[in-house]
């Protein structure tokens, strides 16, 4: 298991956006924004039943992430790991990744305007790591 350091860990609490990449039926890749949430041994990310991305990953099992700021000082996390898709995601979880990107009375909307949604998970559990633009320490 790799052992993140005390900065990465940080970043990836914070409400980047991550692009996640998954493959097509016919090879060609599939990258699209996603919000995310890390546990510290795998991230979950919100998605709809039917979208590509989810028919990518019940296919092929592997995606990959990369978590990036977009102001300098550039900092970059990239995961390649087995994917999986997931059960139904609750509204508990819709609110709390809601008011993380969106702030609590944005997020709380949100969640609830969204309730009805058929959400489902897809789980990234990292395989292979590269981070760019952290101190070594």
């Amino acid at each position: 298991m790799t052992v993140l350091s005390p900065e990465v860990e940080e970043f990836l609490r914070g409400p980047q956006l991550a692009a996640l990449a998954t493959v097509r039926p016919d090879g060609r890749p599939h990258v699209t924004a996603v919000w995310y949430e890390y546990n510290g041994h795998d991230f979950t990310i919100g998605t709809f039943r039917g979208t590509q991305k989810l028919q990518n990953v019940e296919r092929k099992g592997f995606a990959a992430l990369s978590i990036y700021t977009c102001q300098m000082p550039y900092k970059q996390v990239i995961v390649q790991g087995a994917a999986s898709a997931g059960s139904p995601l609750d509204s508990v979880w819709r609110e709390r990744v809601a008011i993380r990107y969106l702030g609590e009375a944005a997020g709380k909307g949100y969640a609830r305007d969204t309730a009805d949604w058929d959400a489902v998970a897809i789980h990234v559990r990292p395989l292979k790591w590269t981070t760019e633009g952290f101190d070594a320490a």
